[in-house]
């Protein structure tokens, strides 16, 4: 067993307890905690990003996609309570999505007064610093309406956590010890066929999990759980590919070495940043952990 694997693997005899822990004792004021924990992943990600990015010559403004990015998800999670007192007429995933197209704009508002010296640098470093926000930004926001916006709270995550965490540890499992079919995908050559495959049935076994662990959660049927999984399933293995694509074009083989057996915080985080969105909308969309 080499030292990565072990590091893995206690990183994870750890985590998991501790994060089932802080759910179910420590969710006061919407599961704060978890929340204060993502926008520090959000911050570790942007500097991630920021130094791959610099590293293929491409500047990109790191200090104003955090603030931007912090300042939305902090929103995201105030908004619910801040909407009590005001009584907007928008949900929070209305403000949400305002509030994305604002930062949006306000990301790309400062080229326009680019320097004539500058002007060929403008297109990559506009989709460069748009590409950022959006990714450890906007999608990081997602993962803070999943713990802090639906109408139940401790459902969402451990529904969320399961088929994530589902997914990524049965697609190493199953990789590691029956992985053969390889070379599937340019961007990740060691990815198997068969821990994709592993990885899809992760999913789905924390679906049929969650159908059974919170009947509050108002699945309706085994079948809508399992095509939840399916669809969260698909988004972790293209957000991990995704990942990947982007350290092998920054020429780097992890993102950072902040996370012992795992690499960096994007290489920790990516299949639940590029999957959110899509338990969100899937979510919402069948009626999925109503509020009380």
């Amino acid at each position: 067993m080499t030292q990565n694997t072990l590091q893995r693997l206690l990183l994870f005899s750890l985590g998991v307890p501790l994060f089932i822990l802080v759910v179910l004792f420590a969710s006061f004021a919407r599961d704060i905690l978890l929340v204060a924990f993502i926008l520090v992943v959000q911050y570790f990600a942007i500097r991630e990003m920021t130094s791959m990015f610099l590293d293929r010559g491409i500047k990109v403004k790191g200090k104003t996609t955090a603030v931007l990015s912090l300042l939305l998800s902090g929103s995201v999670y105030l908004y619910p309570w801040i909407n009590q007192y005001l009584g907007l007429w928008f949900s929070t995933i209305e403000f949400f999505f305002l509030l994305c197209m604002l930062f949006s704009l306000i990301t790309l508002a400062p080229f326009a007064f680019s320097s004539a010296a500058r002007i060929g640098e403008i297109m990559p470093e506009i989709s460069a610093n748009l590409f950022m926000f959006f990714y450890c930004g906007i999608l990081g926001s997602f993962i803070i309406y999943i713990i802090s916006c639906f109408g139940q709270l401790k459902a969402p995550v451990f529904t969320f956590a399961l088929l994530t965490f589902g997914n990524d540890s049965l697609a190493w499992l199953v990789g590691n010890t029956l992985g053969k079919r390889r070379n599937i995908t340019a961007v990740s050559p060691n990815k198997s066929l068969e821990g994709f495959v592993g990885g899809v049935l992760g999913s789905l076994i924390g679906s049929v999990l969650a159908f059974f662990l919170f009947p509050e959660a108002n699945f309706g049927s085994m079948w809508r759980a399992l095509l939840l999984g399916l669809s969260v399933s698909i988004f972790v293995i293209v957000g991990d590919l995704v990942e990947s694509a982007l350290k092998r074009s920054a020429g780097v083989k992890d993102s950072s070495t902040i996370v012992p057996g795992r690499g960096g915080v994007l290489d920790s985080f990516d299949s639940l940043l590029f999957s959110s969105p899509i338990f969100v909308f899937a979510s919402l969309m069948a009626g999925f952990f109503p509020a009380p």
